[in-house]
């Protein structure tokens, strides 16, 4: 008896496959203009390119992996109901979305490290935060990645999964489920604690307070893929469907959703040097005023911390030498910082140029993420203002 002659016409012609095209290839060809973003900034304008940079890299070729491997799935069924499939459309599917869970649980993994980098080289936690941040994100990597161990290992041997002619032996589907549930709700409190962590970190700061939302909302942004990872766990039992390629298909959507979701916010911090540009503050490559520059100041926890928190922004800390913040106005009469340099001995200092090149007296800094001024401190004057 054919599939027409056993399901309704309705039944058959229920299909999610455009669906699947259509949200997944939007996004990921929108989180891919951010990256490229991100690139020119950094590469362009900044003329620098930090580990995270090459962390959403990797994010994004293994979100283009992903996506092909949807593409492949969709083209052999996936999003109809599996029992309109032939035997060999069944088989396919079920390859072809498998292989493509490993890629898109990178493509969401592996930028919550590159927001760790930005974060801990421009805020400047204590080194026991820093190594709290980089356990915490380096351990959810290790449980979502225990998902593709599982998937992989539930049956025995793996092929029997796709190859309907191999015996094989297999776990419960629940089990694969209620772990995939756990992993989910980790990676959805990783990125909610990397987006409440610097927004806690500036209400404490006495920023501008049109800079502090500013800023609050750029860092924070991540949140956005807190939403996106919790109702992925709503989707997650379809792995446990008998309508393995029905009820798979917003599984795949929202994994690549969720992907492209955490690589945009983290790359939106990094664009403020491009809107300058677009906005006609600064001319790319050029500046009429040759104080004003864009510079990225690394972090350095060997010089004293006054401030009484996990966090320095947008002081810089070095080995004999450190700055102090003060609420300054720049050219353009936007509410900046005042970075004062202290006095440090000779050797140092010289070590502290060759290193990183600080700007001269007066100098507009512009940062990937926040502005500041740079003026000389006359020895012996008392530091001012936030107690950095």
């Amino acid at each position: 008896m054919s599939a027409e002659e056993t399901f309704s016409a309705a039944y058959l012609a229920e299909n999610k496959g455009p669906s699947i095209l259509g949200s997944t290839i939007a996004v990921s060809i929108a989180s891919t203009l951010f990256a490229g973003a991100r690139l020119f900034v950094r590469g362009k304008i900044l003329r620098q390119l930090h580990l995270d940079d090459y962390l959403i890299i990797i994010s994004v070729l293994a979100g283009w992996v992903s996506l092909a491997m949807a593409i492949t799935a969709v083209a052999n069924g996936n999003g109809r109901h599996f029992d309109t499939l032939s035997l060999q459309q069944k088989q396919d599917v079920i390859l072809w979305t498998i292989v493509g869970f490993p890629p898109g649980i990178i493509s969401f993994g592996v930028p919550k490290l590159a927001v760790v980098a930005l974060l801990t080289r421009i805020m400047n936690p204590s080194r026991w935060h820093t190594i709290f941040l980089w356990a915490l994100t380096g351990l959810c990597n290790v449980a979502l990645m225990g998902c593709t161990v599982i998937l992989f290992a539930q049956c025995q041997p793996s092929r029997s999964q796709w190859n309907f002619s191999v015996p094989g032996v297999c776990w419960d589907r629940w089990i694969l489920v209620h772990y995939a549930i756990f992993a989910g709700a980790f990676s959805a409190f990783v990125d909610l604690y990397l987006a409440i962590y610097p927004a806690l970190v500036l209400a404490k700061l006495k920023l501008n307070v049109k800079k502090k939302i500013a800023l609050t909302v750029a860092l924070g942004i991540g949140s956005v893929s807190t939403v996106v990872a919790i109702y992925k766990c709503t989707r997650l039992p379809a792995l446990a469907s008998p309508d393995f390629s029905y009820d798979t298909s917003d599984l795949i959507i929202w994994t690549i959703v969720e992907g492209s979701t955490i690589i945009i916010a983290s790359c939106i911090p990094i664009l403020q040097p491009l809107v300058d540009v677009l906005f006609g503050k600064r001319a790319l490559g050029s500046s009429s005023d040759p104080r004003y520059k864009y510079q990225h100041y690394g972090t350095d926890r060997s010089g004293p911390r006054n401030l009484k928190s996990d966090i320095d922004m947008p002081s810089v800390h070095r080995s004999g030498h450190h700055m102090h913040g003060k609420p300054a106005q720049n050219e353009e009469g936007a509410s900046e910082y005042e970075l004062t340099r202290g006095p440090a001995s000779k050797s140092s200092q010289e070590s502290i140029l060759e290193r990183n090149r600080l700007p001269s007296d007066g100098a507009i800094v512009r940062t990937d993420v926040f502005t500041v001024k740079v003026s000389q401190a006359k020895p012996g004057e008392s530091d001012r203002g936030m107690g950095f």
